[in-house]
């Protein structure tokens, strides 16, 4: 059965997790490929930078380049800057925790990069407090939505129902307990389930390795089928989507 892992954040700078690293990873797990992104600490966290936020992209990006099965998503901040190579990207990577410095959503620059995303119908992982995920995941129709970790830093799984009706919202598994997971599954069904294991250079719990995420995933009670849609098939599918 293929896997794909489709949270990795990759970087060979301040808290290194390389392409190396994922390599090896991917390989004890058993693992066919990849989604990858860069780290929050490249992007914002201890270097706000432009020219260092493009450099961390570019990594992610080039890295991709070199593996078939390795996909980069572009991580997004406050300058929304378009690169010249940003139709390479398939996805896109929107973070931030509710200690952290607000994306300015108000602004022209933001408007402008939202529409290049719906343009080619990237997916976009949205890792963000509950009321600015809402509004986001409006302004981005009709391009697909992942939420990461089940919701669990959205505002909560337990808040995740406003989102259970709308079919281009996803969710991944990254760092979630089984009954988390089992919680999300039973009600948008393994359609809506994206097996992901939020890899990164730092510190647990925000730092598993491919193959202790996949097997707690491989506990759900779901058909072969099922499981194929989670692992693989759904993520597959929404890079499919993208258009040049």
């Amino acid at each position: 059965m293929r896997i794909i892992d489709a949270h990795i954040h990759l970087s060979d700078m301040l808290k290194p997790y390389t392409e190396q690293d994922l390599i090896d990873d991917l390989a004890d797990a058993g693992a066919d490929g990849a989604v990858v992104f860069a780290q929050p600490s490249d992007i914002y966290r201890e270097i706000d930078d432009q020219e260092h936020r493009m450099r961390a992209n570019h990594y992610c990006l080039e890295a991709a380049r070199r593996h078939e099965e390795w996909h980069a998503f572009y991580f997004a901040w406050n300058d929304y800057t378009i690169t010249d190579d940003f139709d390479d990207y398939v996805g896109i990577k929107w973070h931030r925790h509710p200690d952290e410095p607000e994306y300015d959503y108000a602004s022209e620059d933001c408007e402008r990069f939202i529409q290049e995303i719906r343009r080619r119908n990237m997916p976009t992982i949205i890792e963000e407090e509950f009321d600015n995920t809402v509004a986001l995941i409006e302004r981005l129709e009709p391009a697909p939505i992942i939420i990461p970790h089940c919701g669990r830093l959205n505002g909560g799984i337990e808040r995740m129902d406003a989102f259970f009706n709308d079919e281009r919202i996803f969710f991944d598994t990254a760092i979630t307990p089984l009954p988390g997971i089992e919680q999300i599954v039973s009600n948008v069904g393994a359609e809506r389930l994206i097996f992901g294991s939020d890899v990164s250079g730092t510190s647990l719990p925000f730092h598993n390795f491919p193959i202790v995420e996949l097997d707690k995933v491989q506990q759900l009670e779901l058909s072969d089928d099922e499981m194929a849609l989670v692992l693989s098939g759904n993520i597959e599918r929404l890079i499919a989507s993208v258009t040049e």
